[in-house]
């Protein structure tokens, strides 16, 4: 993984900070996730909120006419595909979620990074394996987001992160002390929050949303 250019100290030690943490707490799919987003040439950015739409964190293609380019002439490995990604963590993600806010965001933000490079890969090996394209839309990337995020949530335990997850309907409570990660609960959250739902509007596909020619 690589830094941009510029971005203050405090924040990139706090964006290595929680990679460790997620390596060291998260589940065997948390820890290959940012492993592999580490050991690849993803690019990393921290941003104004304002810059970012006011989201907490985004995901994209750095350069999609270098991408479309590469997945047209090369056979990527997730790895290569990876490097063609970016994350931009919002400032404020960290200044007022400090580390858990940092953690979460990469969390949710790597599933995206991790996603759109398994769909880069299978369309860069397209014409050896047709019938293994990824191309999953909005709805899909946001539930599988949703679902990692939560997952992270209940690997931490700790009440600041159960209490986050309980506020976005992520987790739902099995009792006083226990919580689990909430199926119904993310649905009603993709429908309000985002306008989706499996049945009804799910969204643009992820070549759409990285501006990839299919």
């Amino acid at each position: 993984m690589r830094f941009d250019n510029g971005i203050e100290k405090q924040y990139r030690i706090s964006v290595e900070h929680a990679l460790d943490t997620i390596v060291e707490r998260g589940n065997d799919f948390h820890r290959e996730m940012i492993s592999e987003i580490i050991e690849s040439e993803m690019l990393l950015r921290v941003r104004p909120a304002a810059k970012l739409g006011g989201a907490s964190g985004v995901t994209g293609v750095a350069n999609p006419v270098t991408a479309n380019l590469k997945m047209a002439t090369e056979r990527m490995s997730l790895r290569d595909a990876l490097g063609e990604i970016y994350i931009a963590i919002a400032e404020e993600t960290i200044d007022t979620g400090g580390q858990r806010g940092c953690e979460g965001t990469l969390v949710h933000e790597g599933r995206h990074a991790y996603d759109f490079a398994q769909t880069l890969e299978s369309l860069s090996n397209a014409d050896m394996n047709p019938l293994s394209v990824f191309n999953p839309t909005l709805y899909e990337l946001e539930w599988e987001a949703h679902k990692t995020a939560g997952d992270y949530m209940l690997c931490i335990n700790k009440q600041e992160y159960l209490d986050e997850g309980l506020q976005l309907m992520i987790l739902g409570r099995l009792d006083e002390r226990r919580c689990f990660v909430d199926n119904d609960g993310i649905r009603r959250r993709l429908n309000d929050s985002y306008g989706l739902s499996r049945a009804g509007n799910q969204g643009l596909l992820a070549t759409e949303l990285m501006g990839i020619i299919v």
